[in-house]
């Protein structure tokens, strides 16, 4: 794991994202609770509002495995894992601050496509989120790490969900769009059948 870095976070979020690509906001998706995904560029969600969290990247040659009790138990430190897939057109997948002041350096980590463009997939790991929750803080409090390598897109795919930051973010959607619950199964009516047949051709259906 490479030594870890500050990252700024601005309104919650900075970038795991393709060098000079377009990444429209409008169509993130959220569902892992860990990141809005974009086609080549992944908005992470921190828990602070505004300050530094630690993170750290790698880049593998091959999918890291879970079929271990020792490979489980490497995951204890994190509350939060989830994997996603980016396409990366430049072949330049990298940590990115939201904005930077003029002379401020990139960040110093890892490029997370070494093997150049093409499609990677990446799993998120995150810790403390909940602990500084939309608060602005100078020292870091929360954890994140990044690992990528090559593979085809596939769907996203929640590997642990811990946090209330990341059960809010899942949820989000829902209280947006309004969840529709499903009618409750009742026993057959012929009274009620006969009402809805009427109805229905007083509609012409």
């Amino acid at each position: 794991m490479t030594h870890p870095m500050r990252i700024y976070v601005q309104d919650h979020g900075f970038l795991v994202t393709d060098r000079d690509v377009d990444t429209p906001f409008e169509t993130m998706d959220y569902s892992t609770g860990l990141a809005g995904v974009m086609d080549s560029a992944a908005l992470i969600h921190a828990g602070v509002d505004r300050g530094y969290v630690e993170v750290t990247a790698d880049a593998s040659h091959e999918p890291p495995s879970l079929d271990s009790d020792d490979q489980w138990r490497d995951l204890n430190p994190w509350e939060d894992v989830a994997e996603i897939s980016l396409h990366v057109p430049n072949g330049n997948l990298t940590v990115e601050q939201l904005e930077r002041s003029p002379g401020d350096e990139r960040p110093h980590l890892p490029v997370l496509s070494p093997h150049g463009s093409g499609y990677y997939r990446l799993r998120i790991h995150a810790s403390g989120r909940d602990r500084h929750y939309d608060q602005i803080v100078d020292q870091p409090g929360e954890r994140f790490h990044f690992l990528a390598w090559p593979a085809p897109p596939a769907a996203p795919l929640i590997i642990k969900a811990g946090s209330r930051c990341g059960y809010g973010l899942r949820l989000a959607p829902l209280d947006a769009h309004g969840a529709v619950a499903p009618m409750p199964l009742v026993e057959d009516d012929p009274e009620a059948e006969r009402q809805a047949a009427q109805q229905r051709n007083l509609l012409g259906g």
